[in-house]
């Protein structure tokens, strides 16, 4: 039988009960989307799974349809999943079965690869201090850089400013090209996503200076309404406290779209990581503590209280 919670003790993907006549009741992700099942069997003599139902998305208005099937083999279920526009496949087993795996010696490794690489990346950023004179020198002021969202207008001088401060983060040229940015920023433009938002930073010039962009988020962990997929600053702006006002701006974007708590992903090599760390961010391990670039912000009423507008 099917009965119980299966996935890990600390995210529980399913809690479903199977009936004698072959009937499966319960909940998929309890405690985030909280889908209930609103057709479900299971077939004891093939070990079948189907199980059907929707949830409200984060607008609270919107049903999300969902379906989940597969198998029971042995003692573990092999799925494949739709939410929404979220597919996948899992293998889950019963929660008090999990049994964490060992760490390879890559993953023992990596961060401490990661860290060094970061670091080497962090040489050429500029100083904070030295940009502040250079900004004096060009006649500019903090005062004169406009906040605002971003139209379909900006996605040829987004596309390069994308290329350039991803580039500079990592320290390579080998990054994706301007024609490719641009195409994915045309594709975001033409979906529209519900919840999303685009801010863009702009100059007295009219030059773009720096970007972010967030969007819900739906699957992963626990807590998380939002997601802050981008956040880039052109670097000879760094150190001037652009990026708290962007942090600042993201998170009244994201209560505006009744999102409470968001996450962000980096790689571990980001050079930005400490920036999170002092903007208040969460280091959010897995479930054997490792910490791989993940941070979440629990509270971002408190987080734009912190990084006023001006």
């Amino acid at each position: 039988m099917i009965t119980g919670r299966w996935g890990r003790p600390d995210r529980v993907l399913l809690d479903i009960t199977a009936h004698d006549d072959g009937m499966v009741t319960g909940i998929a992700n309890p405690g985030r989307e909280h889908a209930a099942i609103r057709s479900g069997r299971f077939d004891s003599s093939t070990g079948a799974v189907r199980l059907e139902g929707a949830y409200a998305a984060s607008d609270g208005v919107t049903s999300v349809p969902f379906l989940i099937e597969g198998w029971l083999k042995g003692r573990t279920l092999e799925l494949t999943y739709t939410f929404g526009d979220m597919t996948g496949t899992v293998s889950l087993v019963r929660v008090e079965e999990y049994r964490l795996a060992a760490l390879t010696l890559w993953e023992r490794v990596e961060p401490y690869l990661a860290a060094v690489k970061r670091r080497i990346n962090a040489l050429s950023r500029p100083a904070g201090t030295a940009n502040a004179r250079r900004l004096r020198e060009r006649g500019e002021t903090l005062g004169s850089i406009v906040f605002r969202d971003a139209t379909e207008a900006d996605i040829p001088a987004l596309a390069e400013m994308h290329v350039t401060t991803w580039n500079a983060t990592y320290m390579t040229t080998r990054g994706p090209t301007v024609a490719t940015r641009a195409w994915q920023w045309t594709e975001a433009f033409r979906r529209n996503d519900p919840g999303s938002f685009l801010l863009v930073l702009q100059d007295a010039r009219g030059r773009l200076v720096g970007f972010a962009s967030g969007k819900p988020h739906r699957n992963g962990i626990d807590g998380f309404t939002g997601e802050l997929s981008k956040i880039y600053l052109r670097w000879e702006y760094h150190g001037l406290g652009l990026g708290r006002r962007m942090m600042g701006h993201v998170a009244r974007r994201f209560l505006d779209r009744g999102v409470t708590a968001f996450c962000l992903f980096a790689e571990l090599s980001n050079p930005t990581l400490g920036f999170y760390d002092r903007m208040g961010g969460e280091r959010l391990v897995d479930d054997r503590g490792r910490f791989g670039g993940a941070y979440g912000w629990r509270d971002a009423a408190a987080l734009a209280s912190r990084c006023p507008a001006d």
